[in-house]
């Protein structure tokens, strides 16, 4: 019987026989996807994904490199005309774009009309029906509602092809490289160990704390939250306010409960990269370094880091095969969205996971129907737990007019009551009406010796650096006009101010705003959406050294607010701001939530339209939590560093950029609207290095970052 191959040799001269390949990725597939109860489908997937190679043009393109034909599409036509095999009707999705990603449906019809006739189609079935034997069983997660719920089938698709992409890449990797694949996880880990660590850790942490009024409202919340770990599947929310602990508690109350439910792993999103390493510095020194993903455009491996658990993490960003896993919104969410097989390979290992959204409340309200949509899929069908974790709780909560969560269960008790507790500062409401001007701004702040002043755009912040520089001492500016290692060294430089109790002001964007570790005795907030400025006040106080902490809202003279949902939040937010008392409830958030949620599109992009079509490469296209507006500038002439982590000669000569040479270069990156990039190149600022790769040639001071004489900063950089 003629040999018919998957893949030509490896580096021992062996070719990888088809029909191993084919039972390989089944079963690997099956054990995904049994996870929901659709292993059955998987491995259906699995023995007909790679049909098409069947044919003789494509053995004969493997075995002596003559020209390919197309083989994907082969076992999606098979699938679609074979009736007895339940889900026929979706089987073709997954197959057809296991190599090229998930296709449009009108597209994929198209595609699968104009081939069905061709010669090596009925070649390759007949050579596979003489050598695969389609024994399997087929069952139904009676959870699902597929035939009524179109979004519900959508999302399910996006899980299969996940499984079925994995199971290939993983099969394959295999039969080429047999140590990479042995370095992988493959669930080679105990989260039952992990929830023991941890709490040993934090038990030693509690014995050793100070007994102070704050670390017995922390042990207290702790306790509260672990106490409800025992429950199934669910959605939680984690409403504490700032210092309270919630870092640590949110982990631990995921530890245990994934340890209760049998489940996989810990998925923690956060919004900002600052927050995710602050995050992941924790974990790691709780848990171990070998046990946490940091998944995210500016982390970088520790030089001092073993071969081979640099190796392994590397290889665990692709499918996020490890316990705990700390990753951005942006990651997230574009993976669930995306139609790519690379984005929607790490998909099914969502499944069986408890997943903590931190600071949830900066979730876009644009997408928001769409992104609850798919959270109650994984609740509800995949085994999965959701955490809302912030101190400005979002209004998640189903209601009238809003199709929202069932039965989210607070896991903090009398959240109200532990808000007025914990309170350490106190509001000046009284200058959101009587507007300031920057010099106003400037000598509040001179009041104190160390003090904080977070704006709405860019352009205020020079504008009040510059008035403030001329007035005082130790003046430091934060904004993206600084890429983020400068951004960095700025905190640190600041930090160190307060540490040593030396004088220190200080002038931010809302960029400092959510998870930042710092704490001024004084914080000025412009006057913005009311989740803004409850996490700004949390700079304020935050080690609890005062009796209490001074926080001034108040509204500039030339009112400048970006556009679009922050602006009609800004003016939602006056209707909440009549008694300074109320901001130290937690209660106010869900009604200021709810206020706004009436006023907005909570569906803008018409993402849930194009899912019920089975549109995946628009909603792909169109679900961009960061705009694509923007074009990445590397600033190379500075005096922050010495030398950039590559070598951009290297990188135009050679005319490509690695990922591995990209991620080094993310802390050094700015971001540069497009339509203005013409002008500056005309200007002598840009060159581009490749394309839509610029680098920045124009002036990059080392208090400001980079200089725009004459131009409105905000028309130019993201």
């Amino acid at each position: 019987m003629e040999k018919f191959i998957a893949h030509t040799e490896n580096n021992k001269g062996e070719t990888h026989d088809l029909k191993d390949h084919i039972y390989g990725t089944a079963n690997k597939a099956k054990k995904f996807a049994d996870k929901w109860s659709m292993g059955d489908l998987a491995y259906i997937s699995g023995l007909l994904h790679d049909l098409g190679k069947y044919s003789d043009q494509f053995q004969d393109y493997l075995k002596n490199n003559s020209s390919g034909v197309e083989h994907a599409i082969v076992g999606a036509i098979f699938a679609k005309n074979n009736k007895s095999i339940k889900f026929s009707n979706i089987l073709p999705f997954f197959i057809a774009g296991h190599h090229s990603g998930l296709h449009n449906l009108s597209d994929l019809k198209n595609s699968l009309k104009e081939k069905a006739n061709k010669d090596f189609v009925k070649s390759s079935i007949n050579n596979f029906s003489n050598n695969i034997k389609l024994d399997y069983k087929e069952n139904e997660n009676i959870n699902f509602d597929i035939k009524n719920d179109p979004l519900e089938l959508e999302f399910l698709m996006r899980m299969m092809f996940s499984s079925l992409v994995d199971a290939d890449y993983l099969d394959t990797e295999k039969h080429f490289d047999l140590n990479k694949y042995s370095l992988r996880n493959i669930n080679n880990y105990d989260i039952k160990k992990l929830w023991k660590k941890f709490s040993e850790n934090q038990n030693k942490l509690m014995k050793e704390a100070e007994d102070s009024k704050l670390n017995n409202f922390r042990n207290n919340i702790y306790q509260s939250v672990l106490n409800k770990a025992a429950q199934k599947n669910n959605f939680f929310s984690l409403t504490v306010p700032t210092g309270g602990g919630k870092t640590r508690t949110g982990l631990g109350f995921a530890l245990k409960h994934a340890k209760f439910n049998n489940m996989d792993r810990v998925i923690v999103v956060i919004p900002y990269t600052n927050i995710i390493e602050q995050t992941a510095k924790t974990y790691k020194e709780i848990l171990g370094e070998e046990n946490i993903l940091e998944h995210h455009s500016n982390f970088d491996f520790n030089e001092n880091e073993e071969k081979y658990n640099k190796e392994k993490i590397k290889l665990a960003t692709e499918n996020w095969d490890m316990p705990v896993v700390v990753t951005t919104s942006v990651q997230f969410f574009e993976s669930l969205f995306s139609h790519k097989t690379s984005k929607l390979r790490k998909l099914h290992n969502l499944a069986n996971s408890v997943i903590i959204f931190d600071e949830v409340q900066t979730l876009p309200p644009e997408y928001l129907n769409s992104i609850l949509q798919v959270l109650k899929q994984l609740v509800k069908n995949y085994n999965s737990s959701i955490v809302f974790s912030t101190a400005t709780q979002p209004a998640f909560g189903d209601r009238d007019n809003f199709n929202g969560i069932k039965n989210i269960e607070e896991l903090v008790p009398d959240t109200d009551n532990l808000f007025r507790n914990l309170a350490r500062v106190e509001y000046d409401l009284t200058y959101i009406e009587k507007k300031l001007s920057w010099n106003q701004v400037a000598e509040l702040m001179l009041e104190e010796e160390q003090a904080l002043t977070v704006v709405n755009t860019k352009d205020d912040t020079k504008e009040l650096y510059s008035r403030l520089s001329k007035k005082a001492e130790n003046v430091y500016h934060l904004s993206t006009y600084m890429c983020s290692a400068h951004r960095k060294i700025i905190l640190n430089e600041v930090k160190e101010k307060l540490d040593n109790n030396e004088s220190c002001y200080l002038i931010s964007t809302q960029l400092i705003e959510a998870g930042v570790d710092i704490d001024f005795p004084l914080v000025l907030r412009a006057m913005a959406p009311l989740d803004s400025i409850v996490q700004a006040a949390g700079r304020c106080n935050r080690e609890n050294k005062l009796k209490k902490g001074k926080v001034i809202v108040f509204t500039p003279q030339e009112n400048k607010l970006p556009k679009g949902i922050y602006k009609t939040a800004t003016e939602k937010s006056k209707l909440f701001l009549n008694d300074p008392e109320q901001l130290l409830t937690a209660e106010i958030f869900l009604d200021y939530f709810d206020t706004l949620y009436k006023d907005v599109n909570l569906d803008k992009k018409k993402i849930n339209e194009s899912r019920k079509s089975f549109k995946f490469r628009e909603v792909s296209r169109q679900f961009k939590i960061i705009p694509d507006d923007t074009v990445n500038v590397i600033i190379e002439n500075n005096d922050i560093v010495d030398q950039l982590p590559v070598n951009l000669n290297i990188i135009r000569d050679k005319e490509f950029i690695s990922r591995e040479e990209w991620r080094k270069l993310q802390p050094y990156i700015i971001s540069i609207r497009k339509y203005k990039v013409n002008d500056l190149l005309k200007e002598g600022m840009l060159y581009e290095l490749l394309e839509e790769v610029y680098v920045w040639t124009g002036k990059y001071d080392t208090k400001e970052g980079i200089i725009l004489d004459g131009y409105d900063f905000n028309d130019y950089v993201q």
